[in-house]
């Protein structure tokens, strides 16, 4: 079979490779389409906090069953599957008291210490496996995992009915948030980006105030707009220091901010506005299974809409086009997936 292997920052080689072998209780995927994630791209530019090459990247994926191991009995060869890719202990502190997404010993498929889904063939743990409705299409299907991810940081934020809600990038971790953060009942939603085009398609999608933060100045715009009463959530997604830094200079007094951005360095914040206004910042990492399948049901049943964010697909044999395009930041390039 072939992959794509990261073998150092910005070096990916097609390698042909013999198809994983299946334990007793794995299941063999052959996987149909894979996205590009923001971390995919940290990997990629070698300055992802937690991931080491060599390694096959590719977690957010789609595929078909191709053979299930001796022990397998709730799977069967040709089912079309998505998968939760956070392979965990089952038996460290967190993931005894339902908090497995922050396992000790967590590793994550694509991403820390599991070949991931660049690839034609992916062999995972069977309990890792969740049946793809019919209605969710295999390209919907490999956004099922970036969704779970907006599932999990409005449920962790207890977010509220009526909440005047900012989100800070309008990638597409960003405008699921605000997708997700609409169906779960905020009142207002106004979103941030550096680029026209992704704050269009943000208004496409529900946002009710858009702001390029290099034609206006952000902090200024809330306090203007909103007055000392200001934002009651804040939901930061693109992990760059500047970013963090507008997130605290706007939340108002004794409220949350949601870190869901990676950053790719060690970003520096001031801590003394953290303690004086009794500021929460809150990190979430990935989902549980309860998450993910709140996902499945939001984009089954058109709650939210996945597939106005796929603006490009690639052959895996031209997946490094895939990094390229998207690290030039060109016009209207949103999700990338790669078909297998």
């Amino acid at each position: 079979m072939l992959q794509a292997n990261l073998v150092k920052p910005e070096k990916v080689i097609l390698e042909e490779v013999e198809i994983p072998s299946v334990r007793e209780n794995e299941v063999l995927i052959k996987v149909k389409y894979c996205g590009i994630c923001g971390s995919d791209i940290h990997s990629y530019k070698g300055k992802h906090p937690f991931v080491h090459p060599p390694i096959v990247l590719g977690h957010e994926f789609s595929g078909i069953i191709s053979q299930t191991g001796k022990k397998v009995k709730n799977f069967h060869k040709e089912e079309r599957v998505s998968v939760e890719p956070n392979i965990v202990c089952g038996k460290c502190y967190n993931c005894l008291h339902g908090r497995y997404n922050i396992c000790n010993y967590l590793k994550v498929i694509g991403c820390v210490g599991y070949n991931g889904a660049f690839a034609q063939y992916i062999a995972v743990p069977q309990n890792k496996v969740i049946k793809l409705p019919r209605e969710i299409s295999f390209e919907e299907g490999a956004l099922i995992e970036p969704t779970a991810v907006a599932v999990h940081a409005v449920r962790k934020s207890k977010q509220k009915i009526g909440d005047k809600v900012l989100i800070l990038g309008a990638g597409p971790i960003g405008l699921l948030i605000m997708q997700v953060a609409k169906v779960s009942g905020a009142g207002e939603i106004i979103i941030t980006d550096l680029l026209d085009y992704r704050l269009k398609k943000a208004k496409e999608l529900g946002a009710d105030k858009i702001v390029n933060s290099v034609s206006r100045d952000l902090v200024e715009f809330i306090r203007e707009t909103y007055g000392e009463n200001g934002i009651d959530l804040i939901y930061e997604c693109v992990g760059r220091e500047e970013t963090l830094s507008e997130a605290i200079q706007i939340a108002r007094k004794g409220t949350k901010i949601m870190i869901v951005g990676v950053p790719e360095e060690n970003p520096r914040v001031n801590l003394a506005y953290i303690g004086d206004r009794e500021l929460e910042l809150i990190g979430s990492l990935m989902y549980i299974r309860d998450d993910f399948e709140e996902a499945i049901d939001l984009i089954q049943k058109k709650k939210i809409q996945v597939q106005p964010l796929i603006t490009h697909s690639f052959k895996l044999k031209d997946i490094k086009k895939a990094f390229e395009l998207i690290l030039k930041k060109k016009e209207n390039v949103m999700k990338v997936l790669i078909e297998i």
